[in-house]
């Protein structure tokens, strides 16, 4: 495999690419333009030397980074006929992963807990939500909790009392107060 720095305006998108196109405002399109904003670059568009410098893979990117006025990229270069490009453009595109939405709702909390911007991550809030929610549907086990024998009993907090919950603070004070 080599990885070459090559002129934007060299190379040459596949003409038969079945993605859509994506423009700016779309929200998909936004969402890579922040990634590669935020993160850097750091997904080579990847070319067939050996079919005049056609892109195989990366034609998303390569519509964000003219977009953000960029005339270079880094890409990684491959030679291989015209059959073997559009299967690998195809598989590109398609070969994904599943996620493992338990790990997924851990890794997205460990981000909101260090005020992490998980926008950042591609999810949207309403994404966020779902996973958030269908996760801890199947996570929640039913303990017999007796909500009225606990109100019952005394409070553990009082005024002026400090909790640390990781690097929050929990102060308990009384809002309807001046002082």
């Amino acid at each position: 495999m080599i990885i070459k720095t090559m002129k934007l305006s060299e190379l040459s998108p596949a003409k038969y690419n079945p993605r859509k196109e994506l423009k700016p405002g779309d929200p998909e399109f936004e969402k890579l333009k922040s990634s590669i904003e935020n993160f850097g670059y750091v997904e080579l568009i990847v070319v067939n030397a050996a079919n005049n410098n056609t892109v195989i893979s990366g034609h998303q990117r390569l519509s964000v980074l003219k977009c953000m006025g960029k005339t270079e990229a880094e890409c990684v270069i491959v030679e291989m006929d015209a059959d073997s490009e559009k299967a690998l453009n195809i598989a590109m595109n398609k070969v994904s992963g599943d996620w493992d939405n338990e790990k997924l709702a851990l890794v997205i909390s460990d981000l909101q807990g260090a005020d992490f911007d998980v926008s950042l991550t591609g999810f949207d809030p309403a994404e966020i939500d779902a996973l958030f929610r269908d996760t801890l549907e199947d996570g929640v086990k039913e303990d017999d909790f007796d909500v009225a024998a606990e109100l019952e009993k005394p409070c553990i907090s009082k005024l002026g009392d400090v909790w640390i919950l990781g690097r929050h603070r929990l102060i308990c004070g009384d809002s309807t107060k001046a002082e």
